[in-house]
C-alpha cells in the first residue's frame, strides 16, 4: 500500500506541473491561435535566476519575485517581438519559430548557467506529511493546490469576464473585435504575460522538490502540450485533468513496468484518449456520425 500511495504522491507532483504548463499553453492558444512550444522556457529562466541570486545572497522572496518577473517579461517579448507581425502566417511557421525561439533560450541558458543543476530552498519548511507509510512533503502539497486553485481560477475568468471573453474573441476574429473597440495586441500581450507568470509559478514551486537545468524546459513544454492537445487547445480544465494523468500515467509505468517506458506509454495512452475523446463524433474514416 505505502508503495502505491508513494507512486501517487509523486505522479502528482510531476503531473501538477505538466497541468500547469497544459494550462498556460491553452492560454496562449485561446488569444492568439499559436501553439507555444517556447512555454516550458518560462519555468527554465525563473528557475535558474532565482537559484542565482538566491545563491549571491538575495532573500528568497525578492528572488522569486525576480524570476517570475524574467519569466513574465520573457514571454512578452516573445509575443511582441516573434510572434505579433507573423500573426498571418500559416500556424506550421509560427510552430518552428517558437521552438526556435525556444532553443534559442536553451542555448543562452546553457551559455550562461552551464549544466550544473540548480536548486534553492522550499516556500514550505517542515518535515513530509506520512499518509499510510507514504511521504508527501508541504512544498508539493502547497503545488498541487496552486495547480488547481489556478487552473479553477482561468477557467472561471474565460467563462465569467469580458476580458477572458475578449482573449477568445480576439483570437477567433481579430478584425471584428477589432472593430468592436478591443484593444487586440493588449489581449494578447495579457495572456503570454500571464502564461509566463504560471511558467515561473511553477519553476518555484517545483525547482525545490526536483532542481532545474539549463535544457529542463523543452521537455515539459511537450508534457504541457499532450495535456493541451487533449483539452483540444481551448478548456484549462481539462489541461488540467490531462496534465494529472499524464503524471499519473508515467509514474505507475516506471514504478511497476519500466522507467524507460514511462514516457512513451504515457504519451500515447494520453494522446490516443484525447483522439477518441475528440473524435466521438465520427465514424471510423472521418465520416460525420448521424
Amino acid at each position: 500500500m505505502s508503495v502505491v500511495l508513494q507512486t501517487l504522491f509523486s505522479s502528482l507532483v510531476n503531473g501538477s506541473v505538466y497541468a500547469l504548463m497544459g494550462v498556460a499553453i491553452v492560454l496562449c492558444y485561446r488569444s492568439s491561435r499559436v501553439v507555444n512550444l517556447a512555454q516550458g522556457e518560462t519555468y527554465t529562466v525563473s528557475g535558474l535566476l532565482t537559484a542565482k541570486l538566491v545563491t549571491v545572497g538575495l532573500p528568497l522572496a525578492a528572488a522569486a519575485i525576480c524570476g517570475i518577473g524574467a519569466a513574465a517579461v520573457g514571454a512578452l517579448l516573445f509575443e511582441r517581438l516573434a510572434l505579433r507581425n507573423r500573426l498571418h502566417w500559416n500556424p506550421s511557421r509560427l510552430i518552428m519559430i517558437a521552438l526556435g525561439v525556444a532553443l534559442v533560450a536553451e542555448g543562452m541558458a546553457d551559455l550562461l548557467a552551464g549544466a550544473d543543476q540548480y536548486s534553492f530552498p522550499a516556500l514550505m519548511s517542515g518535515p513530509p506529511l506520512a499518509v499510510g507509510g507514504a511521504a508527501i512533503s508541504r512544498q508539493a502539497l502547497l503545488l498541487i493546490g496552486i495547480t488547481l486553485g489556478a487552473t479553477v481560477a482561468l477557467a472561471a475568468f474565460f467563462r465569467f469576464t469580458l476580458i477572458g471573453q475578449a482573449m477568445t474573441a480576439c483570437a477567433e476574429n481579430p478584425g471584428a473585435s477589432a472593430l468592436l473597440g478591443i484593444d487586440v495586441a493588449r489581449m494578447r500581450q495579457l495572456s503570454y504575460g500571464l502564461a509566463g507568470v504560471l511558467g515561473g509559478l511553477s519553476a518555484l514551486l517545483l525547482v525545490p522538490i526536483n532542481g532545474v537545468t539549463y535544457n529542463a524546459g523543452l521537455s515539459l513544454t511537450l508534457s504541457g502540450f499532450a495535456a493541451a492537445a487533449t483539452a483540444n487547445m481551448f478548456h484549462p480544465g481539462r489541461a488540467l485533468w490531462a496534465g494529472l494523468a499524464l503524471g499519473l500515467g508515467e509514474g505507475v509505468v516506471g514504478a511497476y513496468l519500466s522507467p524507460l517506458l514511462e514516457v512513451p506509454m504515457a504519451f500515447g495512452v494520453l494522446l490516443l484518449a484525447g483522439l477518441i475523446y475528440l473524435s466521438r463524433g465520427q465514424r471510423f474514416g472521418g465520416v460525420a456520425r448521424a
